[in-house]
């Protein structure tokens, strides 16, 4: 009788490894329609993507297997047949089944935040992982969520080893597999993973963004995300001559650039009078002002409107940027955009990645005038590099860690909740003006966040929800202001109240333009006048405005423009994604992608050809220059020569 050989055995085995993982990669892509029918309507598509899913999952197992092949064939051929490697057997086929059956139920709760498979956000959740637990644990039933996938675990993997056991018993032990024939075998299967990398991509499906993450493989775009964080624009994206590319952003922001491929320009304040200027506004008194720049958690301007009643009644006696747009969707992206006013380049946020002191931001001229600069954070600043970012660029910090005991009354997951961060605000200011020292503030939020909880007795809805959440984030800032109010410093204090992203961000369009928008607005009644303006606006133009009004002469490397001069024709927003850069103007929604990919969506029925390819050019334009800058080291604050 001819019986398997060992190798054979081994090659069940991962046989039956690689049903599990495309079983369950099936089961969730199955059904993810039927548990967001809003995102994914029942169509053509469905049948479509599981074909195509099945090709990604396929292409994804290539990598998956690696570390089971290793297992699998290192062991020598008697090992399998004794007690402990039935074990060792048993203890494998258990470990990659919990893998496999643990993903499918994140990816189902990653879905329901994110409206994607796993990508560069995951990839966080990884790397910060005592928030994220801790979030985790605070947001859903976890025990009965393990409860479940451990025992399906132990389930599936007892029926996958007696099959495997049942294969094991007509081996013949003198069948041996020698070492080198087993190592030959691991290394031909390294080369064709290899291989695989280079000549096969994942497929895509349709162009709508939901479609194309159904037919995704959530494992793959993990691992993708987390080797491509960081992007090389030139290596991926479409360019253009760097001399035409510096001169269309130069003639774009009015620079007489005095260096080559720089967009520094100097900017004279102080002699404008800011009365006679389109907008009508108000300039702050000669006296240094006072900045507190509040930047909320995930607050959009088109949801949860009723929640907002302080924001809204605030509004009318702001200047309020009704479409101002946020350049991402994470609060780094948010960090960025506002502080250092630049685009976003693809890949991690600058606020994240290495050599990022010492440029040059909106408090660089604030600085160079003696103001106090304090970050104001309710939770451990070491998230997300934050910390890290705002010491490098003069900050002293003031995170969880760092709040007075009296500022300590409620904390969840992310940190002590608003109210208490607004408490530590109050206390830093009184310092401040007690030395007679101006001061800038930056405060980052948290409450706005799951777990979605929050201080007792503050507001009259129930823990736990997003409209929860927003109603106390807006009841503590009425408190904030109504405490603020009865301090001398107040008088001479612009308040900026800036979302860093709205709370979603999803849409049919790879890039939902329509979704990006953010509440925005400067408070400061003897400074400024109230007034709305409806202009398109982005982050990137907070810097320039605010130093607008403060009546500051800078020259700077900013990327955005004084709203408060801005012209109809100048409309424009930057949005984008991980790896998708977008430039939305009232006409057309450019889109950049990686290889070389440009995308152009109309939005202004009379848009004409011409337009689309002079947004096509700026887009590039702006997106290259600012990833030169950035990777060139010519944004920081040495590089600036800085107006007196």
């Amino acid at each position: 009788m001819n019986h398997p050989s060992f190798a054979r055995f081994r090659f069940t085995f991962l046989f039956y490894l690689s049903l599990l993982f495309l079983f369950f990669n099936f089961l969730f892509r199955l059904s993810l329609p039927f548990f967001f029918p809003e995102n994914l309507p029942f169509s053509g598509n469905f049948f479509l993507g599981l074909g195509i899913g099945a090709i990604n999952d396929i292409f994804a197992l290539f990598f998956i297997l690696i570390l089971p092949f290793f297992c699998i064939f290192l062991p020598k051929d008697s090992f399998f047949s004794s007690t402990l490697g039935k074990i060792y057997s048993f203890i494998l086929v258990f470990i990659f089944s919990l893998i496999f059956i643990f993903t499918s139920f994140s990816e189902y709760f990653f879905w329901e935040e994110f409206s994607s498979r796993f990508n560069f956000i995951a990839v966080d959740y990884l790397v910060y992982t005592t928030e994220v637990i801790q979030n985790i644990i605070e947001s859903y039933p976890l025990a009965g969520l393990l409860s479940s996938v451990f025992v399906l675990s132990v389930l599936v993997s007892y029926f996958v080893w007696k099959k495997l056991q049942k294969k094991l018993s007509v081996i013949e032990i003198q069948n041996k597999t020698s070492f080198w024939k087993r190592f030959a075998h691991i290394c031909c299967y390294c080369l064709v993973v290899t291989a695989s990398y280079f000549v096969f991509s994942p497929l895509s499906l349709s162009s709508n963004r939901y479609w194309i993450e159904f037919a995704d493989n959530g494992v793959y775009q993990l691992f993708s995300a987390f080797i491509h964080n960081e992007l090389d624009y030139r290596k991926f994206y479409k360019t253009m001559d760097t001399e035409k590319a510096f001169a269309l952003l130069n003639t774009d922001l009015n620079v007489q650039a005095p260096l080559a491929h720089t967009n520094y320009r100097q900017v004279i304040n102080s002699s404008i009078n800011i009365d006679t200027q389109e907008k009508n506004t108000v300039q702050s008194s000669l006296q240094k002002p006072n900045v507190v720049l509040v930047i909320i958690e995930s607050l959009g301007s088109y949801k949860y409107q009723e929640q907002m009643i302080t924001l809204n009644a605030l509004a009318k006696e702001s200047l309020y940027f009704p479409n101002m747009k946020s350049t991402g969707t994470r609060t780094v992206r948010g960090i960025e955009a506002i502080m250092l006013s630049i685009p976003p380049t693809p890949g991690n946020s600058i606020v994240r990645r290495d050599d990022n002191d010492n440029l040059y931001n909106l408090s660089t001229p604030l600085k160079k005038q003696g103001y106090d600069l304090s970050f104001i954070y309710g939770g451990i600043g070491f998230f997300d590099n934050m910390n890290a970012f705002f010491s490098g660029i003069g900050f002293n910090i003031h995170d969880k860690l760092e709040f007075d005991s009296n500022n300590k009354t409620f904390s969840n997951a992310w940190g002590q909740c608003d109210g208490d961060a607004y408490k530590e605000s109050i206390r830093l200011a009184d310092k401040s003006f007690a030395n007679n020292t101006p001061f800038m503030q930056v405060i980052l939020t948290t409450s706005n966040h799951r777990p979605f909880t929050f201080p007792e007795n503050t507001i009259n809805l129930p823990q736990g929800s997003r409209e929860a959440a927003v109603r106390y984030t807006d009841y503590a800032i009425g408190e904030f202001l109504k405490e603020a109010k009865t301090k001398k410093w107040f008088d001479n204090t612009i308040f900026v109240f800036i979302a860093d992203h709205p709370s979603s961000v999803a849409g049919k369009n790879s890039v939902p333009h329509e979704a990006y928008g953010i509440m925005s607005m400067i408070y400061a009644p003897k400074l400024v006048k109230p007034q709305q303006i409806d202009l398109l606006c982005n982050q990137i133009d907070l810097a320039p405005t605010l130093l607008a009004l403060m009546g500051v002469d800078y020259t700077s490397p900013f990327f955005g423009k004084n709203i408060l001069t801005m012209k109809k024709e100048e409309e424009r927003a930057f949005i984008s994604t991980y790896q998708l850069l977008g430039l939305e103007t009232p006409s057309y929604l450019t889109i950049l992608s990686p290889n070389s990919g440009v995308e152009s969506i109309q939005l202004d029925k009379n848009a004409t050809e011409e337009q689309k390819q002079k947004d096509i050019e700026k887009t590039i334009a702006y997106y290259q220059t600012a990833y030169d800058l950035f990777s060139q080291n010519l944004l920081k604050e040495d590089k600036v020569t800085i107006t007196k």
